[in-house]
């Protein structure tokens, strides 16, 4: 939950430290990368930010077998349906779309000309990217309605309707802005707007030029084997909780994994194979010595 991060950070800052760079998890490599076909080295120059929603459809209540023309579960799901039905839009902006214009160079030659002709092929590249998930995600702010609560009985029209909406903003987009848009989509609707607690708003993006970066990018193509890219990392980390101290932050670890792999992280079977404990020793072994230079 970042306590330990958290309390680094101020023990650091305390001490009146500031460091090169922070590295923690994030991102890793893509043996079988969409855009390339082989493996990428994909390093986080940026996460972001998270924050619930809560959207409340206050109501009279009383007896289902006699309910008003409009109920709170009712005006709930509409609300809840605008908000969705006005997704953030989608653009070639930021470190998701840095990570697509730096492979582009190694992508197959059609691809390689669209990225490298943006101004024209704009629509196409976010239309191949909304066509799964978590490319979609690379490009945008997400908005994921997650929870629903109404009446503890299937006969009783409930007081309150509440839906908790779980948004993942991306750079450039803020909590003020998500709110924003969920109150310009619900209209005149009757719902009320509260956070679940504080919004944790975007990272800021870390620099591809430091010496820092250099040196992360230099060890990961070297230790790995693959082409390196900035990326955007759109779960949350700890490395948030130390921003304060770091000039830059940056999230890898040099593992590969192919895509398939990638849905064992937190779920079923989730492993680390001798190969890529080897790899992640190797990797880390080396950044201290080098970065002590």
């Amino acid at each position: 939950g970042g306590g330990g991060a958290q309390a680094a950070n101020d023990l650091l800052k305390s001490r009146g430290l500031k460091a090169q760079f922070v590295l923690d998890e994030g991102l890793l490599v893509v043996a079988d990368n969409p855009l390339t076909g082989g493996p990428a080295a994909l390093i986080g120059v940026a996460e972001k930010g998270y924050a619930t929603l809560i959207v409340s459809a206050p109501a009279d209540g009383g007896h289902s077998s006699a309910p008003p023309p409009q109920t709170g579960v009712g005006v709930l799901a509409k609300a809840v349906s605008e908000i969705t039905d006005h997704p953030f839009p989608m653009s070639l902006e930021g470190p998701g779309a840095d990570m697509l214009r730096t492979l582009g160079a190694d992508a197959p030659l059609p691809l390689k000309a669209a990225l490298a002709n943006t101004w024209a092929t704009e629509p196409l590249i976010l239309r191949q990217m909304a066509a799964t998930p978590a490319g979609a995600a690379l490009l945008h702010t997400t908005i994921a309605p997650t929870m629903l609560q109404g009446s503890a009985k299937e006969n009783v029209l409930p007081r309150e309707a509440k839906a908790w909406i779980n948004y993942r903003i991306a750079p450039g987009d803020t909590s003020e802005d998500v709110l924003a848009r969920a109150k310009d989509a619900v209209g005149d609707l009757p719902v009320e707007f509260a956070w679940s607690r504080p919004p944790v708003e975007p990272s800021a993006v870390s620099s591809t030029e430091s010496d820092g970066w250099k040196v992360i990018a230099a060890l990961a193509a070297d230790v790995t084997g693959a082409p390196v890219a900035p990326g955007l990392v759109t779960a949350g980390t700890d490395s948030r909780f130390l921003a304060e101290v770091a000039q830059d932050t940056y999230r890898f670890q040099p593992i590969t994994l192919s895509m398939s792999e990638t849905t064992m992280i937190h779920g079923v079977d989730e492993r680390m194979t001798l190969e890529n404990l080897d790899r992640m020793v190797r990797f880390y072994a080396r950044l201290m010595a080098t970065a002590a230079r």
